[in-house]
């Protein structure tokens, strides 16, 4: 009989390497940043590519705003009229579009005026419009960013201005930016590097403003889709941004930069690093035969395949080994049953993981047993 434990253990490995890479030891250059804290991810996966400092609470200014516009983007719709408060009107310390007490502005307005112009009182209508008060909507941030695993987190306000109990970090903010680019409302913005609002009538002519994206990088980096500056004095310069190159999308995070403009190019450089340094591997294809596996009580062993494609994230030149890890290793298993996961490592940190499933079903050798005295008993009774 196998043991149980070589079996809920890694029971084979086998390294694919990425086509057309080099043998050499994988040595990453870390980039020269100024940022106090940083962090780089993988969009789809949520893998951190480099870290600095990422667990460090610190103001997070007008990035908060990427957590206002994915609750907005949960709860309205872009045509959803927005009736402008007083509280709302009179927000014009930073950033602002100047709402007026009774306008009734859309929220695709109000959204774009937050995301890309930073104004701070469409954050606070917005805000208003989900939950009937700011209040209620920080209690609704702070749930939804627990949510997403951004723990270390405590949001106060809709537009990030200061409070000192309102903070966050490199590591959740890259969190609440990846789940902010899956709402395609929100993407399409933090994309848009200009946007032409049709204001209020003045002399019989309705007055055009033109609102210029403040993220730079999207005029100045190749692939450039997102997300959200940020500055207060308490913070400094910060900056979520985001770039997609050939289907592959990176989040970067840099926090107190030493200048705004510092904080474009800290921005570009961990994107650069992580572009350069990390390729995309196709570890499994869905249906693929990943192993075979002798298991208790079996007729015959267990053949396992991926339930799904495998792309992970590796350091160039580096190999990735996958093993088996059983949560299923006794027979009756029916064919497609969920056994256990493809486990895929690369310089002995896991990059990644997908379902596994049997290919074929596997009656245990007890039950065949069973079956047969049975099919003899009916051989037997008709004679």
């Amino acid at each position: 009989m196998v043991p149980r434990v070589c079996i809920v253990l890694a029971l084979f490995a086998t390294l694919i390497r990425p086509p057309a890479l080099a043998e050499a030891r994988f040595v990453a250059q870390t980039p020269a940043i100024s940022a106090t804290s940083a962090l780089l991810m993988d969009a789809r996966t949520g893998r951190v590519l480099y870290a600095l400092a990422p667990d460090i609470r610190r103001p997070p200014a007008s990035t908060t705003k990427m957590l206002t516009a994915l609750l907005v983007a949960e709860a309205l719709s872009p045509d959803t009229l927005v009736p402008i408060s007083r509280r709302a009107a009179v927000e014009r310390s930073g950033a602002a579009i100047g709402l007026e007490v009774g306008e009734r502005w859309t929220a695709g307005e109000l959204m774009r005026a937050m995301l890309m112009h930073s104004a701070n009182d469409a954050a606070v209508a917005l805000a208003e419009a989900v939950a009937g008060s700011v209040e209620e909507f920080a209690q609704r941030m702070n749930a939804r960013a627990q949510a997403l695993g951004a723990r270390n987190s405590n949001f106060v306000t809709p537009h990030g201005r200061h409070n000192p109990q309102h903070y966050s970090t490199a590591h959740d903010l890259a969190l609440i930016g990846r789940e902010s680019l899956r709402a395609p409302w929100i993407a399409k913005i933090a994309r848009s590097q200009t946007w032409k609002l049709h204001g209020k009538l003045y002399r019989g002519r309705r007055r055009t403003r033109l609102v210029i994206n403040t993220n730079s990088l999207l005029w100045r980096y190749p692939g450039a889709d997102g997300i959200k500056t940020g500055w207060i004095l308490e913070s400094g310069p910060c900056l979520v941004a985001s770039a997609t190159r050939g289907g592959w999308q990176l989040i970067a995070v840099v926090l107190n930069t030493r200048t705004q403009g510092q904080s474009f190019r800290d921005a570009a450089a961990l994107l650069d690093f992580g572009f350069g340094e990390f390729t995309r591997v196709r570890a499994a294809s869905r249906g693929e035969v990943v192993g075979t596996i002798s298991i208790p009580n079996a007729r015959w062993p267990l053949v396992v395949a991926a339930a799904e494609d495998a792309m992970v994230v590796a350091p160039r030149n580096a190999t990735v080994s996958r093993s088996i890890q059983l949560t299923k290793s006794r027979a009756p298993i029916a064919r497609g049953e969920a056994v256990g996961a493809l486990v895929l490592t690369s310089g002995g940190v896991e990059v990644g993981r997908v379902p596994v499933v049997a290919a074929e079903a596997i009656p245990s050798r007890w039950l065949l047993g069973r079956v047969w005295q049975w099919l003899r008993g009916l051989v037997n009774s008709g004679e």
